[in-house]
């Protein structure tokens, strides 16, 4: 790999924006709607004393970098509070999550981060007395020589997470006693809060991020999937801690039937990230030159970065905005297909590399589209506001999840087809049902 190429490789990471690259940060929300996230999450937050709300949005819309823009808001503006950011990757397993892993890598990522940014160490107290009755349980999987809130808690968090069977066990265990560790867990929360107000803040806030990624699947044994059992049926856990929290949630659930439902829980209100409109609404989707232009600009802000030339990495103007086109307004599918063009293809960026991409693309998602889905597929080439009747509802859920469907916010709400979806043709036989588009 070149010097060249090894340098464009590593600007278009996907990784969310951090809070000190705000060179690389492009204002969106005019394009997303003027939806206006961080302004409306910081205003609840400010306006009451404990707040949880969620925030959902498309795999790789933002909502990482949103976040940790509000973070940066919330500690820097006035009045200032203390950010916790929670990711759930390192703890836990997303095919499998429930309210007790939650609880564990909130406490666990208070005791480091506090001790971290501030040099508060939360004393364990109530909680290690409960954590003292799973170790009877969990047996030499957890023993340690001294208890440390933080070690101890991740050496538990990882036997829970690598092995079902204990994972398991140990929800048995807390069932009938998890309001006691969530008293537990208030505890260090008020402890922290109180230190925390010496020191001028005006509160604790959770940052809870890839809750969105869970993997949701009908639960066995009930009517249930794994998404509406975490945030509707666990709500009272989810909603009991004693300080402000924010929790990322998959989209699908935003757009279920449990919609009011989930407004209700939690504050009123359903923040969603969308898709950046870089064409207009379905029927026609002609190309939208605002959004173009501006993920042109964080093409640009990411180039100017490294002090790389635009030429060298696209060999023109009109290939920059295909492969926009291509992103269907998804900045981290965005970042990974120059990612891919610059692994298979050499640099500068051209015709032939769009083709290839075209046609991998295709497949990709031929492969995973099934006869059910495309009835719903057509509705929305044709219609970008059908609203799928109670039968088709599993299916528009399927393909939000795998982003075959796009979803926008702007002057009106609508979703469109993916790219790629968009290039493909139906089965035969296959037509939208014209009475109900």
């Amino acid at each position: 790999m070149s010097e060249l190429t090894n340098k464009v490789f590593k600007v278009f990471s996907e990784k969310p924006l951090t809070p000190d690259q705000s060179n690389l940060y492009v204002p969106l929300d005019d394009l997303r709607g003027s939806y206006n996230t961080v302004h409306r999450l910081a205003g609840t937050i400010r306006a009451d004393q404990g707040t949880t709300q969620v925030l959902a949005g498309h795999k790789g819309s933002g909502k990482s970098t949103e976040l940790m823009r509000l973070q940066k808001e919330l500690e820097t503006g006035k009045p200032n509070y203390f950010v916790v950011y929670c990711s759930s990757d390192e703890d836990i397993d997303r095919n499998d999550i429930d309210f007790t892993e939650i609880l564990f890598v909130i406490v666990r990522q208070m005791a480091v981060q506090l001790k971290l940014k501030a040099n508060i160490t939360l004393e364990p107290g109530y909680f290690k007395k409960r954590l003292d009755s799973l170790r009877g349980l969990l047996g030499s999987q957890v023993e340690f020589e001294k208890f440390d809130l933080n070690l101890s808690v991740a050496k538990i968090s990882g036997v829970i997470k690598n092995s079902p069977t204990t994972r398991d066990q140990v929800r048995k265990a807390l069932e009938p006693v998890t309001d006691s560790f969530l008293a537990a867990a208030n505890d260090l929360i008020g402890d922290a809060t109180l230190q925390l107000g010496k020191m001028g803040y005006a509160g604790l806030v959770i940052l809870f991020d890839d809750l969105d990624k869970m993997i949701v699947r009908p639960m066995e044994g009930t009517r249930h999937t794994t998404d509406e059992h975490l945030f509707i049926n666990r709500s009272p856990q989810m909603t009991g801690f004693k300080c402000h929290i924010i929790y990322s949630m998959p989209l699908m659930l935003a757009y279920s039937k449990h919609h009011q439902t989930l407004k209700n829980l939690y504050g009123g209100q359903l923040p969603l990230v969308p898709m950046i409109k870089v064409k207009t609404m379905p029927p026609g989707g002609a190309v939208y030159q605002p959004g173009i232009d501006a993920m042109r600009e964080i093409i640009d802000a990411r180039l100017n970065s490294e002090q790389i030339m635009f030429n060298k990495v696209f060999d023109s103007v009109g290939t920059c905005d295909q492969l926009i086109q291509l992103s269907g307004g998804q900045p981290s599918v965005l970042m990974s297909l120059v990612k891919e063009t610059v692994i298979a293809d050499t640099l500068p960026i051209k015709e032939a590399s769009l083709n290839r991409i075209r046609v991998e693309g295709r497949r990709e998602f031929r492969r995973q589209l099934r006869r059910d889905h495309w009835k719903v597929v057509e509705e929305f080439r044709t219609n970008g506001k059908y609203v799928p009747d109670e039968d088709e509802d599993p299916v528009f859920r399927d393909l939000l999840e795998s982003r075959a469907l796009l979803q926008y916010v702007n002057d009106e709400e609508w979703c469109g087809l993916n790219p790629f979806v968009e290039l493909l043709e139906p089965p035969a036989g296959i037509k939208p049902d014209a009475a109900k588009s």
